[in-house]
């Protein structure tokens, strides 16, 4: 016996079949391109690319034109770009294209100091203006090393002998250790404290805060103890450092007075009412280990 249904449910069944043909096609398309399918290079990238590959044949003045397309359309990283057609230009003999180029990036940060050997760059070495361009890259890479700000605490670096002050000192050597060294390019001074006895050993960061205009110190110790200390310089010349204790509810302040390139004292107090009245706490006058004769201002 043949089963007739009826019209509508024929069209209905039809209908599935087909959409879910659509949706298996749609779906295998999509994993074919999750699965591996590069998706193309924005029109940007596509320019750069292609200026590149005639910079590398020699096709200089062919390339210009695919560079400059590539920064007007957004080419990320921009300074790649500007860099890129600064090379051109220089192999085309453009000095003043080249060298505005290189000017434009100085200022924007570039500090990519190993790009400044690169051959493309030979015919402007000589040049002040290039030369100017090499310093500016230069600092950029090491803001810190260039920057006077971060070097007002440097009296404290060195390997010291450490050991009350006003007393009669023992030899050198007979002292608490405090090893001050300069980090990461100069933008931190860190403190390696060791002390003789049942003392805890310690640690800091010492860095001038850009933002605030303040030194800050952060220090911690083999016993768990954290300050964070901030402060400035004064007219003195001495460091001023002042710290909340939030356990203990009490204000610290610690000075640093710069006493010759040899030496150091640091003084240390504590408040337990405010800040109204202060006691000392410490004071520490410390001794270079291997004494020198220049003067760090």
């Amino acid at each position: 016996m043949t089963v007739r249904l009826p019209l509508i449910m024929l069209r209905t069944r039809m209908a599935a079949v087909i959409l879910a043909g659509f949706v298996t096609c749609t779906s295998t398309a999509l994993i074919a391109q999750q699965a591996g399918s590069p998706a193309p290079p924005s029109p940007a990238a596509a320019a750069f690319a292609q200026a590149v590959q005639l910079h590398d044949s020699g096709k200089f003045a062919e390339a210009v034109p695919l560079f400059k397309q590539a920064i007007a359309q957004g080419f990320q990283p921009i300074n790649q770009a500007h860099f890129r057609l600064a090379r051109t230009y220089a192999r085309l003999n453009q000095t003043d294209l080249a060298l505005a180029e290189l000017e434009g990036i100085a200022t924007a940060g570039f500090a990519n100091t190993a790009a400044l050997t690169m051959t493309d760059l030979d015919s402007l070495r000589g040049l002040p203006r290039f030369k100017a361009f090499e310093s500016r890259v230069n600092s950029n890479a090491r803001p810190c090393d260039n920057d006077p700000r971060f070097h007002a605490f440097d009296f404290w670096i060195g390997e010291w002998d450490v050991q009350p002050t006003g007393n009669v000192r023992a030899p050198i050597g007979q002292g608490a250790t405090s090893i001050i060294e300069a980090q990461l390019g100069g933008c931190v001074i860190q403190e390696n404290w060791m002390p003789n006895g049942p003392v805890a050993v310690g640690k800091s960061f010492n860095i001038y805060n850009t933002a605030t205009k303040l030194w800050e110190q952060y220090y911690v110790d083999s016993r768990g103890t954290v300050t964070h200390y901030k402060g400035a310089f004064k007219d003195d010349g001495n460091l001023y450092f002042e710290a909340d204790q939030p356990g203990a509810g009490n204000k610290v302040r610690m000075t640093f007075f710069n006493q010759g390139p040899n030496q150091v004292r640091q003084l240390g107090h504590i408040s337990t009412d405010g800040g109204k009245t202060w006691t000392v706490t410490f004071d520490l006058t410390y001794v270079r280990k291997h004494p020198r004769t220049e003067v760090v201002y």
